[in-house]
């Protein structure tokens, strides 16, 4: 099985990309093999939803090069990404988007359960995109950020510990959380020694979406063009192009 993980890190270096495949290598299994790509020539960092539909068409090109090198799934980081569907009207095989996997996770393992992200100025965008993802507003018991400004999450793990630490333990205190879902703060490492200590299930958005797809594909699932028809016009044409 070859899984295609887009990465909305614009201009990664490969050495970055082949450490994150490496690091989602230990929760998939040996016979699946990852890959990683990541805008390389729209120059807009994802820091919104209108930079991700600035970045689309290159993103959706990623993903249908991904299918036409024989990749069996295609994985999209970004907590609310709206090329999802774009590429899901383009595409026959499985993608899968991290928002989606993660929340659907935790439906599995909790009643309710609450989101942490790394910037309070998205708190606002991502209430509203968590509402898209068809799960019960009763079923998500706090949208929480921390602030990690002037910190680098990668180089301070310690300090970006003890914040998400910090404001788990608020939300358990606050809200009837069950489980937590680290939104935007993935590839860490942060949350199994999160779970341990808060004694919840801690949900890595990257993990979750590379094992949902990996799951479809060993059921040999596709994408229900049921759901996402064909559509006219150019949209069309450039689908037929792909």
């Amino acid at each position: 099985m070859k899984i295609l993980i887009i990465n909305p890190d614009y201009g990664m270096t490969q050495e970055e990309m082949a450490l994150r495949c490496r690091i989602l290598e230990e929760y998939t299994a040996p016979d699946t093999q990852l890959a990683m790509v990541c805008p390389q020539n729209s120059g807009v960092e994802l820091n919104s939803a209108l930079d991700v539909v600035l970045a689309a068409p290159e993103i959706v090109q990623l993903a249908a090069d991904g299918q036409n090198a024989g990749f069996d799934a295609i994985v999209l980081y970004c907590f609310s990404d709206p090329v999802i569907d774009a590429c899901r009207e383009a595409l026959r095989i499985p993608v899968i988007g991290g928002a989606q996997a993660s929340c659907l996770a935790a439906l599995n393992v909790c009643r309710s359960f609450g989101v942490i992200l790394a910037d309070e100025a998205r708190l606002p965008e991502k209430k509203l995109f968590l509402r898209t993802l068809g799960v019960s507003p009763e079923r998500i018991g706090q949208i929480a950020a921390v602030n990690l400004s002037g910190i680098s999450p990668w180089a301070d793990r310690e300090t970006t510990f003890k914040k998400l630490l910090a404001c788990g333990q608020k939300m358990m205190r606050e809200t009837h959380t069950e489980a937590i879902v680290l939104g935007c703060l993935s590839f860490l490492g942060l949350a199994e020694p999160l779970s341990r200590v808060l004694g919840l299930p801690v949900i890595d958005p990257a993990v979750a979406a590379v094992t949902t797809a990996e799951s479809i594909v060993r059921q040999r699932l596709f994408t229900s063009k049921v759901s996402y028809p064909l559509l006219c016009g150019k949209a069309r044409e450039i689908i037929r192009e792909i």
